[in-house]
């Protein structure tokens, strides 16, 4: 008897677990603003520590700003293409990437990955002094208003150019605006 009970008992949870919406509905207006497919503007100010090798040039520190023009396709799913000027230690580079993140479910506070990567110039040699480089991060989007969100990230940014290769600690601080849809 207690065995059909447990078992009554178990079919009746898995019907009301399989019945729940899969939409979930967001706790304010701008969370469920955040959550809709569009145009996104992202702007980036990055400081970066060098961690591997930094006696060769351009490998002890760099900062600057990033900009990115890209589409949010789903609630979860952003991805752009955006350029910048980095200013390192002995030099200035330009860096022109993609950028894909990936946006965990939540509210206000949204966890993310970001992978990025492209071509950082030189514009004093921009044939011999290009870099390839790709930037995994993680990090955390604050979800302000409608339109607006604020991110911090961490990650790791691995650079080669010739037969130099720099490593970087980056940390990036972004202004994210959603277009008027």
């Amino acid at each position: 008897m207690r065995t059909k009970l447990t078992l009554i008992l178990l079919a009746i949870s898995m019907g009301t677990l399989l019945a729940q919406p899969d939409q979930r509905i967001a706790l304010t207006p701008k969370v469920n603003y955040d959550w809709r497919p569009g145009f996104v503007s992202i702007t980036e100010a990055a400081y970066a520590f060098g961690l591997s090798e930094t006696s060769i040039p351009l490998s002890k520190y760099y900062y600057g700003i990033t900009t990115q023009a890209g589409y949010q396709f789903t609630r979860n799913i952003k991805a752009g293409v955006g350029a910048g000027v980095h200013r390192h230690n002995e030099g200035t580079l330009f860096p022109l990437f993609v950028d894909a993140r990936y946006s965990f479910s939540a509210q206000e506070i949204v966890p993310y990955i970001s992978a990025a990567g492209g071509l950082a110039i030189n514009p004093e040699d921009p044939v011999n002094q290009t870099w390839l480089y790709i930037n995994p991060s993680a990090g955390i989007r604050y979800v302000a208003a409608n339109k607006v969100g604020v991110s911090f990230s961490a990650g790791i940014i691995a650079m080669s150019g010739g037969t130099n290769r720099n490593t970087f600690l980056n940390f990036r601080l972004g202004l994210e605006l959603k277009g008027k849809k």
